[in-house]
């Protein structure tokens, strides 16, 4: 949980940005720095995430209420963090268009298995780590359920894919699989449900010989899930995790997205140890990070007795 939204917060004054804007505006983004001037996230501090861990904190919590996962309860939350900010626009912080588009559907009375909205964003794989930590005794579950939550916002088949391979990356990188296999495993569970995204995580194998630049420059770094799940894998596989968040945050594109999937990954993979206290001082709402992941622990642990 802390390497999500330290990844997401590291990412967060470089979205949407190029590559290029990037290195003349912020340089290579090492440290925790506030949003700049004109940008989508003017007015956040350093340190403080987006909607990325906002959501990863409601599916966190819906499973933590509900003794597991409950797509009732979890519709439920959306909703209530929907009218929050559609009353209050500063609570935004950068909430995708999929996602807006979906809760509105809920908001007017759609059964969640049904409000939906096709578009092949990354909005459900960057929240769905929670599924991967609970479950990761049994993959099959960790499949379900994070297919389950994309549908409630993403129905896409490529979206719901890059959810099932995050979640399945976490799950694995939990229980310290190779890297290279958790890529293939991956795979071979998210091409079960939309085998275009399947070949374009898979091809991030091929693309460690090159130079980071152009490996990225070939996955893509837009919010389209077939881009942004892959980068992260890539960084994963790359890197070593300090330098990894710093690439996924300096290349442009949804860098907080793609940084903090990757964050996800290694926090999985590596723990905390790894985590600069540079970032984690200034890291927004740490204690209740630290409390929700003691209590996912917990429920995993009496989940995976069962």
């Amino acid at each position: 949980m802390l390497g999500l939204a330290i990844g997401d917060a590291l990412g967060m004054p470089a979205e949407g940005l190029t590559a290029q804007e990037i290195e003349k505006s912020l340089g290579a983004v090492r440290d925790m720095l506030p949003a700049p001037t004109n940008h989508c996230h003017y007015g956040l501090e350093a340190g403080q995430f987006t909607d990325d861990t906002q959501a990863t904190l409601l599916l966190a919590e819906s499973l933590i209420d509900a003794f597991g996962f409950s797509g009732d309860r979890f519709a439920d939350k959306l909703k209530e963090w929907s009218t929050a900010w559609t009353l209050d626009n500063s609570l935004d912080r950068g909430v995708g268009i999929t996602t807006k588009l979906s809760l509105r559907n809920l908001i007017a009375g759609m059964y969640w298995k049904d409000s939906g909205t096709s578009i092949p964003t990354c909005g459900s794989a960057m929240r769905v780590s929670p599924i991967g930590l609970v479950y990761h005794c049994n993959l099959n579950i960790v499949a379900n359920y994070a297919d389950l939550q994309s549908i409630i916002t993403h129905c896409n088949p490529a979206a719901r894919a890059g959810a099932i391979a995050a979640a399945i990356g976490v799950a694995l990188s939990l229980m310290n699989f190779p890297r290279n296999s958790i890529l293939q495993m991956a795979c071979n569970y998210a091409g079960k449900v939309d085998h275009h995204f399947a070949e374009c995580l898979s091809r991030v194998e091929s693309l460690m010989g090159l130079e980071p630049v152009k490996a990225l420059e070939i996955i893509g770094n837009s919010p389209d899930v077939s881009e942004t799940v892959p980068a992260a894998f890539y960084c994963f596989l790359k890197f070593e995790p300090e330098e990894a968040l710093i690439v996924a945050a300096s290349s442009g594109g949804d860098t907080d997205s793609i940084a903090s999937i990757s964050g996800a990954l290694f926090g999985a993979y590596r723990g905390t140890a790894w985590i600069p206290d540079r970032w984690l001082v200034c890291l927004e709402d740490r204690v209740h990070l630290e409390c929700v992941a003691e209590r996912l622990k917990e429920l995993s642990r009496l989940l995976c007795k069962v």
